[in-house]
């Protein structure tokens, strides 16, 4: 039975101390056998330029306490590595410096990764009767243990985002709009070449209305098996979450006999703090926004950014 675990940090602005309890908690309670690793890759989400307190970015502090509870649990001479990957408008050398990570890293001294540089390897996997083939870092294929920190967030052209969509974004072809005609199968292709071990997901400040301090933490050990739980705390039917549904037909995780446990806090309670919107209007409202910017290309001569076209 895969599990879901909830915590929460209750204090405002959110003390570090209280961040590394409650991410030691969360994953305490995934019961998870830590023998015979090594090497040890955190993937965080960091969107663009944004700082943490946009609700769209990993918090570090999160990263920091990840760190922390490896360490406790395996020793000081496991190898760690935080890594992430170019995306189309975002270059990760400049978003390690910008969001901290730079310093993070020497701080903790641990590895700094981009994943769009170094071997990178083409791996191939079938996605119903499609073949998927998606280019991913050596660092992140031969991890012992790959833990994804995810944002637990809304997004304009697939609803929700996640521990799924965060291991799209670890592959290492940097103008990734060009999986956008095809980004369901891509994402279930991902996640079946990348497994993630265990989830922590940054709900510390939330998106979606509008950001949102929230001081959730979320662990599980099943990457869809998180999503279909963090999907119902967004309001989304994950059945009717495309790349959740098929994920679910090829396996991915556990849909069903999920084990959810809230420590100190409600799943219920979460889903009514969320900031939700009407995923109908935001549709109509991202349409008429996006029909704005191409009148203004047509007028200026500017160009609309690849990545809004799809």
């Amino acid at each position: 039975m895969a599990k879901v675990v909830i915590t929460s940090v209750k204090n405002q602005p959110f003390a570090s101390s209280e961040i590394d309890s409650a991410v030691e908690k969360a994953i305490d309670n995934l019961n998870y056998d830590f023998r015979s690793i090594n090497n040890v890759v955190i993937k965080p989400n960091l969107c663009y330029y944004w700082t943490a307190s946009t609700g769209e970015t990993t918090d570090g502090r999160v990263v920091c306490a990840i760190i922390k509870y490896i360490r406790e649990r395996i020793g000081n001479d496991v190898n760690i590595t935080v890594a992430e990957a170019d995306a189309s408008a975002m270059r990760t050398k400049f978003a390690f410096s910008i969001l901290g990570y730079d310093e993070l890293c020497q701080k903790n001294n641990v590895a700094l990764k981009n994943l769009s540089e170094g071997n990178v390897i083409a791996k191939t996997v079938k996605v119903g009767k499609a073949e998927v083939t998606l280019p991913f870092n050596e660092v992140l294929l031969n991890a012992d243990l790959i833990i994804n920190v995810p944002k637990l967030k809304t997004h304009n052209f697939i609803g929700v985002t996640c521990a799924m969509k965060n291991i799209f974004g670890s592959i290492s072809k940097p103008r990734k709009y060009a999986y956008h005609n095809n980004i369901v199968n891509v994402i279930v292709a991902a996640n079946k070449i990348v497994k993630s071990d265990i989830i922590v997901v940054d709900g510390l400040i939330v998106r979606g209305s509008c950001p949102k301090k929230l001081g959730v933490v979320m662990t599980s050990d099943n990457p869809l098996t998180n999503d279909f739980v963090a999907a119902r705390i967004m309001s989304f039917n994950p059945k009717k979450v495309p790349y959740l549904n098929l994920a679910a037909k090829e396996n991915v995780g556990e849909t069903k006999n999920i084990n959810i446990i809230e420590d100190g806090v409600k799943l219920a309670e979460i889903k009514k703090s969320f900031p939700h919107y009407s995923h109908r209007i935001h549709s109509i409202s991202w349409g008429l926004q996006l029909k704005m910017l191409r009148a203004y290309t047509a007028v200026s001569g500017d160009v609309l950014p690849p990545f809004l076209e799809k």
